[in-house]
């Protein structure tokens, strides 16, 4: 599941758009039972990592970004992670 807006990732599985390179580097449970999701993206061979809850945004070069949606979790391999651009970079 991936478009020029959305990208899917899963389990061991990195994605390379013309935005970047995405992956999953972690996803764990924080004491207060809230999810986050280690990401990794690449961008020009510069990596940025971002720890994020679902909802939550992120940069990729100039545009926004969101953890939209995280499916299949706590399973050690049947998860998604769902990403989606909500703001393209200014023409």
């Amino acid at each position: 599941m991936s478009s020029a807006d959305t990208i899917g990732l899963w389990h061991g599985i990195q994605r390379s758009t013309e935005h970047g390179s995405f992956s999953v580097m972690d996803i764990y449970s924080e004491s207060d039972a809230s999810v986050r999701v280690r990401l990794a993206i690449t961008v020009a061979g510069q990596e940025y990592l971002h720890t994020l809850r679902v909802g939550e945004t992120f940069p990729v070069r100039d545009e926004t970004w969101q953890l939209t949606d995280l499916t299949g979790w706590p399973s050690e391999d049947d998860w998604l992670v769902l990403l989606r651009r909500v703001a393209p970079a200014p023409a």
